[in-house]
């Protein structure tokens, strides 16, 4: 039990650690990329406003460009520029990289982005995907439109750069969630050792007190049936009402310091499982039989559907004692006049284990204390709890028969409709 508390409170330290380092990385690689994109936008917006005012001369004073050996260069950088005049002819350029130069030009001819904005696309070199950024000014003399410039960059470095930065950081990041879990595992085993001394004491109390209290209590009891045996004493009705009902309190009693002191000794791995081979079809028959006055007064339909011949290696005792659980629950919340049915089926293939099924149309278990009725004394808080006597000890004692045995128990419950446990428990 305190193995699985030490695994969660590590894995619910780890996940605040994951959460809190993702959000880490994020907020730095974002904060990054703003930063690049920031700076490398300036840039390149510094150099179309440089190229927009050049080309406001060169168009000007177009003889200009007849002076230039090429209108067309490529100088082979990372900055590129296409100037256009009112008349959409391209006046000058320095072109980007040969491989880029088909896309970047259907950027342009398809270009919906307003003057100043920029524009972050991708495009291919080499063989591997490259991004460029790109921009749009207005080539102005005072107050005259002479045409239009584009600029774009090579940003790809960059960004490989950014990329990298995000691999190492979620690298050291693992890693120092790998030695933050060790050392989370370790605090926890540290914290855990008190509380694990505190129920170490009171499973002792518990055990101890249980003993204790069997011997007084028998006593009481065999003083009960002396009182109500002397049939010289003149007991009034009232008193023999009173004995009556002390004696089922000494029952209900003697019965909770009998669970109480089986769950100790289970904790303490005192109770040993005694297996052997018998029929679970006749000891479920047997358990039947002893229900069946219970289940009569209750006008409660009990039946049992088993396949012959089903054989199980386990404790007959404790299996008994499943069964007895089972089906007392079942018809104590099971209102008059309801069903409660018994079923055993063997799987068709090797090894796949025994189901036992325990069913019946009582007032069911809200699904959110479906998980939590296996612990000890627990009830749910309804009217079933007020109506129906119990310790709440009885499926915590069945789901540690089932363990036990290396099986499996589950419920599925709806309101008002009934409930279902099912067993499943290894051939042997």
């Amino acid at each position: 039990m305190f193995s699985k508390i030490r695994r969660q409170l590590t894995f619910l330290y780890s996940g605040f650690m994951v959460f809190f380092l993702l959000a880490f990385v994020g907020v730095i690689y974002i904060g990054l990329t703003w930063a690049v994109y920031s700076e490398e936008k300036q840039e390149m917006l510094l150099f179309a406003e440089e190229e927009a005012q050049e080309h406001s001369v060169i168009l000007r004073h177009k003889e200009l460009l007849q002076q230039m050996d090429e209108v067309e260069n490529y100088r082979g950088g990372r900055m590129f520029f296409y100037a256009f005049d009112n008349d959409g002819n391209l006046v000058n350029s320095s072109k980007a990289y040969p491989e880029f130069q088909k896309a970047v030009r259907e950027k342009i001819d398809e270009w919906n982005v307003e003057d100043g904005g920029v524009m972050i696309t991708m495009a291919e070199r080499n063989g591997s995907d490259a991004i460029l950024m790109m921009s749009s000014l207005p080539i102005m003399l005072d107050e005259e439109r002479l045409g239009k410039v584009y600029v774009g960059r090579d940003v790809t470095e960059f960004y490989k750069l950014l990329k990298n930065v995000f691999i190492a950081m979620v690298i050291i990041s693992l890693l120092f969630l790998l030695f933050a879990s060790g050392g989370g595992y370790m605090m926890a085993g540290r914290a855990i050792i008190p509380i694990k001394k505190s129920y170490e004491r009171q499973r002792e109390f518990v055990a101890d007190a249980s003993h204790e209290l069997r011997t007084p209590l028998s006593i009481f009891m065999a003083s009960v049936d002396v009182i109500q045996g002397d049939k010289a004493s003149n007991m009034s009705p009232l008193v023999k009402q009173v004995i009556s009902d002390m004696k089922d309190e000494i029952k209900k009693m003697s019965k909770i310091v009998g669970d109480m002191l089986t769950l100790a000794r289970a904790d303490d791995a005192a109770i040993n499982i005694i297996k052997e081979k018998f029929s679970l079809k006749s000891v479920a028959e047997q358990v039947v039989r002893s229900l069946c006055l219970f289940a009569n007064k209750k006008d409660i339909q009990l039946s049992i559907e088993s396949q012959d011949d089903i054989l199980i290696f386990a404790d007959k005792e404790r299996i008994s004692q499943l069964l007895l659980i089972l089906l007392d629950n079942a018809i104590k919340y099971t209102p008059a006049g309801g069903k409660v049915y018994v079923g055993i089926e063997a799987s068709e293939k090797r090894n796949h284990g025994i189901t036992l099924t325990v069913r019946d149309t009582g007032i069911g278990i809200p699904l959110a204390y479906q998980e939590l009725i296996f612990e000890r004394f627990y009830r749910v808080d309804k009217a079933r709890s007020r109506e129906v006597e119990g310790s709440g000890l009885g499926l915590p004692i069945a789901k540690w028969i089932v363990v036990a045995h290396g099986g499996d128990i589950k419920v599925s419950s709806s309101e008002g409709e009934g409930s279902t446990f099912t067993v499943i428990l290894p051939p042997g």
